[in-house]
């Protein structure tokens, strides 16, 4: 993972009403932004635009199914994101490239 991707991730993660947003998304498995919206006091366009921004870091897959949009979690780049959180795979400490 690519660093940054990693930083678009963290500022996705880094509001509140987002992160909170990612864990009922994924403790439903599937969420249509219609419950979304309820489970939360903002407005829709307010809701829309954390899922925006959740879609564009590649945090969640919007499906649409008929009228509706379907949220779920992306559990892989979420895995990969956490792995490079805790010291594992891709995002540890590079060595410098050589000048020579």
């Amino acid at each position: 993972m690519r660093d940054a991707q990693v930083v678009k991730i963290a500022k996705a993660l880094a509001d509140p009403t987002r992160l909170k947003m990612l864990q009922e998304i994924r403790e439903a498995g599937r969420l249509t932004c219609s419950q979304v919206c309820e489970k939360f006091t903002q407005s829709q366009p307010t809701i829309s635009h954390h899922v925006k921004t959740l879609e564009g870091a590649g945090l969640i897959a919007v499906e649409r199914q008929g009228q509706f949009h379907v949220l779920s979690v992306n559990e892989g780049l979420l895995g990969e994101f956490a792995a490079v959180l805790g010291g594992r795979g891709a995002g540890k400490k590079r060595p410098k490239a050589s000048t020579a």
